[in-house]
Protein backbone atom coordinates (compact mmCIF):
# COMPACT_ATOMS: atom_id res chain seq x y z
CA UNK A 1 0.00 0.00 0.00
CA UNK A 2 1.19 3.51 -0.65
CA UNK A 3 0.42 6.69 1.23
CA UNK A 4 0.66 10.24 -0.41
CA UNK A 5 0.09 12.76 2.10
CA UNK A 6 -0.17 16.29 2.35
CA UNK A 7 -2.42 19.25 2.83
CA UNK A 8 -5.64 20.47 0.84
CA UNK A 9 -4.53 21.58 -2.80
CA UNK A 10 -0.63 20.27 -2.60
CA UNK A 11 -1.07 18.55 -5.66
CA UNK A 12 -1.41 15.17 -4.20
CA UNK A 13 -3.74 13.94 -7.01
CA UNK A 14 -2.01 15.62 -9.82
CA UNK A 15 1.32 13.97 -8.47
CA UNK A 16 -0.43 10.34 -8.26
CA UNK A 17 -1.87 10.42 -12.09
CA UNK A 18 2.01 10.71 -13.24
CA UNK A 19 3.21 8.08 -10.95
CA UNK A 20 0.28 5.62 -12.24
CA UNK A 21 0.77 6.65 -15.79
CA UNK A 22 -0.96 4.08 -17.92
CA UNK A 23 -1.38 1.91 -15.41
CA UNK A 24 -6.04 0.65 -14.59
CA UNK A 25 -7.10 2.73 -11.84
CA UNK A 26 -10.21 3.56 -10.42
CA UNK A 27 -10.13 6.91 -8.36
CA UNK A 28 -12.44 6.87 -5.72
CA UNK A 29 -13.50 7.18 -1.91
CA UNK A 30 -14.00 4.81 0.82
CA UNK A 31 -17.82 4.75 -0.57
CA UNK A 32 -17.04 3.76 -4.30
CA UNK A 33 -14.32 1.56 -3.96
CA UNK A 34 -16.66 -1.78 -4.21
CA UNK A 35 -17.19 -0.35 -7.40
CA UNK A 36 -13.66 -0.68 -9.18
CA UNK A 37 -13.60 -3.32 -12.18
CA UNK A 38 -11.24 -6.39 -11.52
CA UNK A 39 -7.18 -5.38 -12.52
CA UNK A 40 -8.14 -1.61 -11.58
CA UNK A 41 -5.89 -0.35 -8.82
CA UNK A 42 -7.50 1.81 -6.29
CA UNK A 43 -6.58 5.26 -5.65
CA UNK A 44 -8.82 6.34 -3.11
CA UNK A 45 -8.79 9.87 -1.35
CA UNK A 46 -11.10 12.11 0.77
CA UNK A 47 -10.90 9.51 4.06
CA UNK A 48 -11.33 12.70 6.11
CA UNK A 49 -14.34 13.41 4.66
CA UNK A 50 -15.90 10.20 4.63
CA UNK A 51 -14.28 9.84 8.78
CA UNK A 52 -16.84 13.18 9.19
CA UNK A 53 -19.81 11.66 7.63
CA UNK A 54 -19.87 7.74 8.79
CA UNK A 55 -21.43 6.97 11.93
CA UNK A 56 -18.24 4.53 12.21
CA UNK A 57 -16.09 4.07 15.51
CA UNK A 58 -12.65 4.34 15.42
CA UNK A 59 -12.41 0.61 15.26
CA UNK A 60 -14.95 0.51 12.43
CA UNK A 61 -13.09 2.88 10.24
CA UNK A 62 -9.50 1.17 10.82
CA UNK A 63 -11.81 -2.15 9.79
CA UNK A 64 -13.57 -0.71 6.94
CA UNK A 65 -10.12 0.72 5.15
CA UNK A 66 -7.93 -2.55 6.05
CA UNK A 67 -11.21 -4.61 3.94
CA UNK A 68 -10.28 -2.27 0.54
CA UNK A 69 -6.60 -2.32 1.40
CA UNK A 70 -4.01 -4.15 -1.20
CA UNK A 71 -0.62 -4.30 -1.99
CA UNK A 72 -0.91 -2.08 -4.69
CA UNK A 73 -3.74 0.17 -3.11
CA UNK A 74 -3.01 3.69 -3.02
CA UNK A 75 -4.50 6.24 -0.32
CA UNK A 76 -4.26 10.20 -1.10
CA UNK A 77 -4.51 11.64 2.61
CA UNK A 78 -4.91 15.59 3.16
CA UNK A 79 -3.57 16.32 6.45
CA UNK A 80 -5.89 18.44 8.60
CA UNK A 81 -4.24 17.99 11.95
CA UNK A 82 -1.50 21.48 11.26
CA UNK A 83 -2.71 24.27 11.62
CA UNK A 84 -5.31 26.33 13.78
CA UNK A 85 -7.00 24.22 16.47
CA UNK A 86 -10.72 23.94 15.98
CA UNK A 87 -12.90 25.65 18.47
CA UNK A 88 -15.54 23.12 18.55
CA UNK A 89 -15.43 19.93 19.95
CA UNK A 90 -16.35 17.84 17.03
CA UNK A 91 -13.87 19.29 14.73
CA UNK A 92 -10.70 18.69 17.21
CA UNK A 93 -12.21 14.87 17.83
CA UNK A 94 -12.39 14.75 13.88
CA UNK A 95 -9.12 16.05 13.87
CA UNK A 96 -8.07 13.67 16.11
CA UNK A 97 -9.72 10.67 15.08
CA UNK A 98 -8.72 11.43 11.19
CA UNK A 99 -4.54 11.43 12.71
CA UNK A 100 -4.99 8.07 14.55
CA UNK A 101 -6.94 6.65 11.72
CA UNK A 102 -3.83 7.92 9.19
CA UNK A 103 -1.30 6.73 11.95
CA UNK A 104 -2.53 3.14 11.34
CA UNK A 105 -2.90 3.13 7.65
CA UNK A 106 0.94 4.51 7.49
CA UNK A 107 1.98 1.58 9.89
CA UNK A 108 0.81 -0.63 7.53
CA UNK A 109 1.76 0.92 4.13
CA UNK A 110 4.88 -0.23 2.51
CA UNK A 111 5.68 4.08 1.15
CA UNK A 112 4.45 7.15 2.72
CA UNK A 113 5.48 10.13 0.18
CA UNK A 114 4.56 13.29 1.67
CA UNK A 115 3.42 15.89 -1.02
CA UNK A 116 3.88 19.78 -0.48
CA UNK A 117 3.20 22.42 -3.06
CA UNK A 118 3.49 19.77 -5.91
CA UNK A 119 7.08 18.73 -4.54
CA UNK A 120 7.22 14.72 -2.98
CA UNK A 121 9.67 14.16 -0.35
CA UNK A 122 9.70 10.29 0.45
CA UNK A 123 9.19 9.30 4.97
CA UNK A 124 8.75 5.27 4.54
CA UNK A 125 9.98 3.41 1.54
CA UNK A 126 9.82 -0.58 1.38
CA UNK A 127 13.05 -1.93 1.59
CA UNK A 128 12.42 -4.55 -1.52
CA UNK A 129 12.55 -1.41 -4.15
Amino acid sequence: MHIYIGGAYNGKTEYVKRWIGDQPAFFCTMETAASAKPGERLIISDVHEWLKNAQLTEEQANEAVQAVSKSDTVFILTEIGRGVVPLEAEQRELRDRCGRVYQQLCKEASDVTRIWYGIPQIIKRSEDK
